[in-house]
């Protein structure tokens, strides 16, 4: 291939090869780690997520065979104790063993480096805004109450079930995060984490009998502002809108 008349995403797949002869040597540099969870400097309220149930909802074997994308839902909210499964399905903590606190979702290198956002259009229990998810506390913390539906739907090229959902996923990564280790490839490692964790979310709701579509076509930065994040050191990169189907 002319390498003048690559794209940028063919060079950067080409650019971030792992070959024999050019891989990185040195070892880490523990001392500068990045932080493993995200503290946000403000709240509104603060609500823990429910303990799982783990014992209803179909089995992973018929999830797998019904999971289809879901995109017109109705106006009825879904539960927060159905909000707390899902959340924790795709983020929560399920096994602290080593010195690390592993999750549902696989992440190369145990890294984490997505983090949840919510755009809570319907949920019993809690008030519509943008909330973010607390991991290692087990909570959503408010930021913004408010209807951001249709902001979020503007921001993902019009889908009109953006905000016809009850609740929008919304991830982001925190680059460094998994740089620290990865360097350049890191982003390949991101965008592999995301999917891991879109179809968690995928399976969690069939199995709860609920509607599901991910969404990755919208405006980065659009979708940056609306959950107030820098498009650089912390960057969007997947959406899933959940709700009760039509």
């Amino acid at each position: 291939m002319n390498r003048g008349r690559e794209g940028i995403g063919d060079l950067y797949h080409q650019e971030t090869k792992y070959r024999r002869e050019t891989m990185p040597l040195g070892g880490l540099d523990w001392a500068h780690q990045p932080p493993p969870y995200k503290e946000v400097a403000y709240a509104l309220k603060h609500f823990p997520i429910r303990p799982p149930e783990q014992r209803e909802g179909l089995s992973l074997w018929e999830a797998i065979a019904q999971r289809r994308s879901i995109r017109e839902f109705s106006d009825q909210p879904i539960a927060l104790s159905e909000l707390s499964q899902l959340i924790w399905a795709t983020q929560g903590i399920t096994l602290r063993a080593w010195g690390f606190e592993f999750r549902a979702s696989p992440s190369a290198g145990a890294l984490y480096p997505i983090e949840t956002y919510l755009v809570v259009n319907r949920v019993k229990e809690i008030p519509p805004g943008l909330y973010h998810y607390n991991v290692k506390e087990a909570q959503i913390i408010l930021l913004k109450e408010g209807h951001f539906g249709p902001e979020i739907c503007q921001a993902g090229l019009g889908q009109e079930m953006l905000k016809e959902g009850s609740c929008i996923f919304v991830w982001t990564a925190m680059v460094q995060r998994s740089k620290w280790k990865y360097r350049e490839r890191a982003y390949r490692y991101i965008y592999m984490d995301a999917g891991h964790i879109g179809q968690t979310l995928y399976l969690a709701a069939t199995a709860l009998n609920l509607g599901c579509c991910t969404v990755g076509a919208f405006f980065d930065e659009e979708v940056d502002r609306v959950i107030g994040v820098d498009g650089k050191n912390e960057i969007s990169v997947y959406l899933g809108v959940v709700g009760r189907p039509r």
